[in-house]
C-alpha cells in the first residue's frame, strides 16, 4: 500500500501503529509487523517507523531494533480509539505528561534517528495543547505532526478539523517542521491548509485509504457543483494497481501485515461505494480466502462497470465520508420522524399535545450504529 502511495505523489510515510509490547513478547505479531533481517524494500524509503506505548524499556527497546531498517522514528500520540485507552498509549498519554515527556526525552537521547510525535489537541483546549507541544519540542523531537482534533472527535462526532491550532504552532516553534493533519481529501485542501497554516507539510491517512492519488490534481476545479468531477485513475484502477503490488510483495511475507486480512481491509475501502451497490461483489470480496480470488472478484466489478458504462468522473469519495453521510442520514430520519408526528398531531387533534420526548424517542430510534464491517 505504502508503495502504491509513493507512486501517486507520497514523498514519506509511516508505517501501522506498531505496539511495543507486543512487538516484544509475541513473534508472530513481530514477524507481521516488521522483516527485521532484510528490512523494507529500498523504494519504500524514506520510511518512519510508527511506534505506541507507553513503558518506557518496551519502546526504547523496539525502536533500536528497527533503528537500522528506518529513517525515523514516531511516537503515537493521536490514536483515541477505546483500545488506546485500555493499553494506555496513543491520545491519553498527552493527558499523562509525567509519562510522554521521560519517554520522549529518552528517545531523543538513545536513538540515533529523528523522532516525531503525531499529536492531538488536548480536550482542555488550544492553549494547554500548545504549553505540552513546546515541552516536546524542548525534549528534542525533530518533527510534530498535529491532528486538528482532540481525542473525543471520533466516528460520527469527527467534525471539521481545526487548523488554527497548526497555525499557531508554526508561529511558536519555527525550530522544527510542523505537519498537519485532518479534514483534507483532495489537492484543492491541501493548498488551502497550507496556505492557512503555512505549515511545512501535510500528513493525509483516511482519505489516502480510499484514494491514494490525493496529492495529485485528481478533481477538477471548474465545476461549479459541490461533488467535483475526478480526473484522476477511478477506483477499480486503483484497486487493481494494488492487488498487482501484492503479488511482487505478498502481505504475509516479510512484516507486510495480516495476510488475506490486509488486502480485504484495503479492497473494501478503495471499492466502499461499489460494494454498497453490487452486493455479489461485496459478498465475493467477504468470501475470498487467496489474492487469486481478489483479483477475480474484481475482475467481474470491471465486468459489471462496462455493462452499467461506469464513468469514473462521477466518481465521488465514499468510505473517506461514510459518518459525515450517516449524520445526513440521521437528520433526514429525524425529520421525516417530527414531519410524520406532526401530521398525525393534525389528523388527531384531541390527542395530548406531543412533548419533547417524540425527539429524544426519534434520536433513539436513528442513533448510530456499531461501524464494524460498513460498506
Amino acid at each position: 500500500f505504502r508503495l502504491l502511495c509513493r507512486k501517486y505523489g507520497s514523498n514519506l510515510a509511516w508505517t501501522p501503529m506498531i505496539h511495543c509490547k507486543c512487538f516484544q513478547e509475541k513473534e508472530v505479531y513481530r514477524k507481521k509487523f516488521f522483516n527485521l533481517v532484510k528490512g523494507t524494500p529500498q523504494q519504500d524509503r524514506p520510511l518512519i517507523a510508527q511506534l505506541c506505548g507507553s513503558d518506557l524499556e518496551l519502546v526504547l527497546k523496539t525502536a533500536k531494533q528497527l533503528e537500522p531498517f528506518v529513517d525515523g522514528i514516531d511516537l503515537n500520540c493521536g490514536c483515541p480509539q477505546s483500545i488506546a485507552k485500555r493499553g494506555n498509549y496513543g491520545a491519553f498519554l498527552l493527558e499523562q505528561p509525567h509519562v510522554l515527556l521521560p519517554l520522549v526525552q529518552s528517545l531523543v537521547t538513545a536513538v540515533h534517528l529523528p523522532i516525531s510525535v503525531k499529536v492531538r489537541i488536548l480536550p482542555t483546549g488550544i492553549h494547554d495543547s500548545l504549553q505540552l507541544y513546546q515541552q516536546l519540542v524542548h525534549a528534542g523531537i525533530s518533527l510534530l505532526s498535529i491532528h486538528g482534533r482532540n481525542r473525543l472527535q471520533k466516528g460520527p462526532l469527527t467534525g471539521q478539523a481545526d487548523w488554527s491550532i497548526v497555525q499557531k504552532a508554526v508561529t511558536a516553534f519555527p525550530t522544527i517542521p510542523i505537519l498537519a493533519n485532518g479534514s483534507m481529501s483532495n489537492l484543492q485542501e491541501i493548498r488551502a491548509c497550507l496556505e492557512y497554516t503555512k505549515c511545512d507539510g501535510v500528513m493525509c491517512s483516511e482519505a489516502l485509504l480510499e484514494y491514494p492519488p490525493v496529492y495529485l490534481e485528481s478533481i477538477s476545479s471548474s465545476s461549479s457543483s459541490p461533488q467535483h468531477e475526478r480526473i484522476g485513475p477511478g477506483r477499480l484502477q486503483i484497486c487493481q494497481e494494488y492487488l498487482q503490488l501484492a503479488q511482487e510483495y505478498p502481505p504475509n511475507v516479510g512484516g507486510q501485515g495480516s495476510g488475506i486480512k490486509c488486502l480485504k481491509a484495503h479492497v473494501h475501502r478503495f471499492l466502499h461505494k461499489d460494494l454498497q451497490i453490487y452486493t455479489e461483489i461485496r459478498n465475493g470480496v467477504c468470501a475470498s480466502t487467496t489474492l487469486e480470488d481478489l483479483m477475480r472478484v474484481v475482475q467481474e466489478l470491471e465486468i459489471l462497470h462496462q455493462r452499467d458504462n461506469h464513468q469514473v468522473k462521477d466518481e465521488q469519495l465514499s468510505w473517506y465520508v461514510r459518518h459525515g453521510v450517516k449524520e445526513e442520514m440521521e437528520r433526514k430520519k429525524l425529520k421525516a420522524y417530527k414531519l410524520e408526528l406532526q401530521k398525525k398531531q393534525e389528523d388527531a387533534p384531541s390527542l395530548v399535545e406531543c412533548r419533547d420526548e417524540g425527539a429524544e424517542l426519534g434520536c433513539a430510534m436513528f442513533e448510530e450504529q456499531d461501524d464494524h464491517g460498513d460498506y
